[in-house]
């Protein structure tokens, strides 16, 4: 259904290109169907952006929202090399005005803007290296798909078509036009509009991550249990938003904030070393549908490294409803990169429905089925599985459990993969 809705623009834009472009033949309107639908996919694309909160439900979570979004770029590419090898017959119309003729050569310049933007947005890490594109040189050269809109909208507004500005394509092309350039903006000025300022409050370097606790200034951020919020901080090295999930969340709206970031690349490297009590910091959020205090009445709660945070936030939540039961397995290199290992111990005695295991893989090996069914307070089998951490391991642990029999009812998880 999500995908469906985010294609939608692009295809009415396509039926509308129907009573436009086709008595101009069948090779125009494929042509021009293909630039429309690009140009509304660009459009939805950029609406994406701006993260909008509504559509969270429709998607599934902000995660996947991202996916489609890159879908949607393949899909512009795709139509964007279909309109420019099948080259429209406008049967005599001519460049008549230097507007037509400027609007001619801004779509050239918007084609190979756009595939070399695609080509850097898509490509995460260059084929057959171990060179993987610097996030700040990624987030900037997103930034300019706003730039090759732009001059998309001019070409397609003031370049010779066998349809004039009254037809529905045209007043539809001019409202996604609007759509665009308008998110586009907001996306830009995002940071002021929903960003929410915090100090630092506490910064400890722990073995399995850094502990960062802060303070909003003012108003701070609305957020559930489970999800994650996007933070910049003012230092250098630290201005760029990413995202982390919030491990913790005091109640009311100047409730305090805290952070497990595990240091894992540049930014989180930076900010292990440098990041100090006081320092100021931009938190926007929250964002995620990783909520297992929706879930039914056995869960198995599966965390890889770093993965345990949006447990410690659920873990009150999903615990307050009566005859819930709950097993956490965090699974770690070595048992003291674990993270709130003596709360989770000392609710695990205190709460009979809750049981909590600590795995460290150097000294028991690989957490598999076999110790997962061996140890689970109750049968696994068609009980919910909510999973945090490495893809690959999710995957494995899953098909492991479909092997010996124990299918879970539902699978929960997100990709925290935002380029």
């Amino acid at each position: 259904m999500a995908v469906a809705l985010a294609l939608l623009p692009a295809f009415l834009a396509v039926l509308l290109a129907i009573p436009a472009t086709s008595p101009a033949g069948g090779g125009t309107w494929l042509s021009l169907s293909a630039s429309s639908a690009a140009f509304a996919a660009m459009a939805t694309n950029l609406f994406l952006a701006t993260r909008p909160r509504f559509l969270e439900p429709v998607f599934h979570g902000l995660d996947r929202m991202y996916r489609i979004h890159r879908l949607l770029g393949i899909t512009i590419v795709l139509l964007v090399l279909a309109h420019y090898v099948v080259a429209p017959n406008f049967q005599g119309l001519t460049l008549a005005s230097g507007l037509n003729r400027l609007a001619k050569d801004l779509g050239e310049y918007a084609f190979y803007g756009l595939l070399l933007l695609a080509t850097l947005s898509l490509v995460k890490r260059i084929p057959c290296t171990t060179f993987e594109l610097p996030y700040g040189i990624w987030r900037q050269s997103h930034r300019l798909f706003g730039l090759v809109f732009l001059l998309v909208a001019i070409h397609q507004a003031f370049i010779k078509r066998p349809f004039d500005s009254a037809a529905l394509l045209a007043v539809y092309l001019n409202v996604l036009a609007v759509i665009g350039i308008a998110s586009f903006a907001i996306a830009q000025f995002r940071p002021l509009l929903r960003g929410r300022r915090y100090l630092v409050t506490g910064v400890a370097r722990e073995p399995g991550g850094t502990l960062v606790t802060a303070r909003p200034a003012g108003a701070g951020i609305r957020a559930r249990p489970g999800q994650f919020a996007f933070l910049r901080f003012d230092r250098a090295g630290l201005g760029e938003a990413h995202p982390f999930t919030i491990a913790g969340a005091e109640a009311g709206p100047n409730g305090q904030l805290r952070f497990a970031i595990r240091p894992l690349g540049d930014f989180t490297r930076c900010l292990r070393d440098t990041l100090e009590v006081g320092d100021s910091m931009v938190v926007e959020g929250g964002y995620g549908r990783f909520d297992p205090a929706r879930g039914g009445a056995r869960q198995m709660w599966i965390a890889g490294g770093i993965g345990i945070t949006p447990f410690l936030s659920a873990l009150d939540s999903a615990l307050a409803v009566p005859g819930r039961q709950i097993h956490l397995f965090h699974c770690v290199r070595s048992a003291e990169e674990a993270i709130d290992r003596e709360r989770l111990e000392a609710t695990a005695r205190a709460v009979p429905d809750f049981a909590f295991t600590l795995h460290a893989s150097a000294e028991a090996g690989r957490l598999g089925a076999a110790h997962i069914i061996s140890v689970c307070r109750f049968d696994p089998a068609g009980a919910e599985l909510w999973f945090c951490g490495p893809s690959a391991m999710r995957e494995a642990l899953v098909r492991d459990l479909v092997r010996q029999g124990k299918v879970p009812s539902h699978v929960a998880f997100e990709r925290f993969e935002f380029r």
